[in-house]
């Protein structure tokens, strides 16, 4: 400003500057305070609570993620307090008190590439808020809600993670994350009034999987809405088909490895060590004799390291062989799928509804 416009514009300068001090220095003192008294530093690290979106495939307030949203998120007369998420990272052993926008655009970068169409990241955006905030209130993990592993970008990162792995593209990202998670702020998908529980996964098989053949029978009456559904655009994705070999004696120790406590008899051909399968609809193995053992096929899936639990093997003294279609646990959401269909043309509503029926779209008032 120029000279010539006297002393009132320096008057008013320090009446602003005063009202700035004694209006926002208290909250972020105490922010500050907050911080420093929750961190943990536990000798152990805590699991990630299960099932997680994606069930294998979840915050006092970090310095770097306090001052960018200070103002905006300040509790100014007439405000709510801003919501966030507690979470425990067992990357750094501590529990993370992160605001929710910056949670929830941390968690779609967590879950799917940014170059996806605009309409299926809001539909992860929308799945990540409902399905975290189901679990507000817990505080099962080390006095938090549930984990993440900022380290190996599981759940949340923080924004300088970002920035290191995305270098020059990080502004662009990171206003890519911020306007999907604006256009989708506050909702969230119910059942019954509540939030759903609105898993999610990486590929299926061509079809999703009930809830009730891969965790809990209950589930098929407290969960109606994660049932199977078409998802046949996976079939086309990077990452739809794997195998994984292995010699009858390694075949034979991760099976004694993962199934410490079962009598597990491979005393004869080892073509028949696994067998009587026994599959869903959807083409994910359910149960199976493993060395004369009934086993699960999602023990199986994680016993021998497969993609997902549908597949199929070719097994002979030589070794053993599973063919593995899809990849995940296969319910609730599939982000290959939700891909597709907005490929197709789907916005995110139509996503949600496809692979979470019977669910309630809902709107902040």
């Amino acid at each position: 400003m120029k000279g010539s416009h006297g002393p009132g514009i320096g008057l008013v300068l320090v009446f602003l500057l005063l009202y700035v001090v004694y209006t926002f220095a208290p909250a972020l003192l105490y922010n500050m305070a907050e911080k420093k008294a929750s961190a943990l530093s536990p000798a152990d690290s805590a699991p990630v609570p299960s099932p997680s979106p994606e069930a294998e495939s979840a915050p006092p307030v970090p310095a770097e993620s306090l001052l960018p949203n200070f103002l905006e998120g300040a509790s100014l007369p007439g405000r709510e307090e801003e919501e966030s998420f507690t979470l425990y990272d067992v990357a750094v052993q501590q529990v993370l008190t992160v605001p929710a926008e910056d949670f929830l655009a941390a968690a779609v970068a967590c879950e799917m590439d940014l170059s996806s169409p605009p309409e299926a990241l809001k539909a992860q955006a929308v799945a990540a808020y409902t399905y975290y905030t189901r679990q507000k209130g817990s505080r099962q993990v080390k006095g938090a809600d549930f984990a993440c592993d900022s380290e190996n970008w599981l759940v949340y990162v923080p924004q300088s993670a970002m920035q290191e792995r995305w270098g020059e593209d990080y502004e662009a990202n990171l206003s890519l994350l911020r306007d999907i998670v604006g256009e989708v702020r506050g909702q969230m998908l119910t059942w019954q009034g509540k939030p759903a529980l609105t898993t999610y996964f990486a590929i299926s098989s061509g079809s999703t999987e009930a809830a009730a053949n891969v965790w809990d029978p209950s589930a098929a009456e407290s969960c109606p809405y994660l049932r199977p559904v078409a998802s046949p655009g996976d079939q086309l994705s990077d990452g739809y088909y794997s195998t994984n070999s292995f010699t009858a004696e390694q075949f034979r120790e991760a099976a004694l490895s993962y199934f410490t406590e079962a009598a597990l008899d491979f005393s004869g051909p080892a073509e028949n060590w696994l067998s009587d399968f026994e599959y869903t609809a959807s083409g994910t193995v359910k149960t199976a004799l493993l060395g004369g053992v009934k086993v699960s096929g999602g023990d199986l899936r994680s016993a021998f390291s497969l993609r997902s639990a549908c597949f199929s093997l070719s097994a002979g003294e030589d070794g053993f062989t599973f063919a593995v279609r899809g990849w995940g646990h296969g319910v609730g959401m599939s982000q290959a799928g939700a891909v597709f269909l907005a490929k197709q043309g789907a916005d995110y509503k139509e996503i949600l509804a496809h692979y979470y029926p019977g669910t309630v779209l809902t709107s902040p008032a």
